[in-house]
């Protein structure tokens, strides 16, 4: 008799907890808190460079954010685009220069790189032939 009412109090118990845990907020990984932080230090229209953690670096100007997203106007696709706080790997102040064959921005660091390389490689080639001769 006893057994009979102990199946029904262990269901009840099991499933009340899952619901408490079911319950209970996330917790924000530590990249997350840090993108929360730097956006609730934006002022509106203050200009951006989102990186994503999936997908291509975005530039645009911030709109709003709350407790678990932030928007931003995307100035190349020109629409409004709302990224989670765990969907971003960092938010930096400002945007790139303007890529005209592309029209895009993009990021100045990077093409500073990739410029940087790319002349580094052609005068290794000069020499490279200079000494050759």
């Amino acid at each position: 008799m006893s057994f009979r009412r102990l199946i029904p109090f262990a269901l009840i118990c099991v499933l009340t907890a899952g619901t408490v845990s079911a319950q209970q907020p996330a917790s924000q990984s530590k990249r997350a808190s840090e993108v929360k932080a730097k956006v609730s230090t934006l002022s509106p229209q203050a200009r951006i460079s989102v990186i994503p953690i999936r997908g291509e670096e975005e530039f645009g100007t911030f709109v709003a954010n709350d407790q678990e997203r932030f928007t931003f106007y995307d100035i190349d696709k020109k629409t409004e685009v709302s990224f989670r706080y765990e969907e971003v790997r960092k938010v930096k102040d400002g945007y790139g220069g303007y890529n005209s064959p592309r029209g895009r921005h993009t990021d100045r660091t990077k093409a500073i790189v990739v410029g940087v390389v790319l002349a580094g490689v052609l005068v290794a080639l000069i020499v490279a032939a200079a000494h050759a001769s």
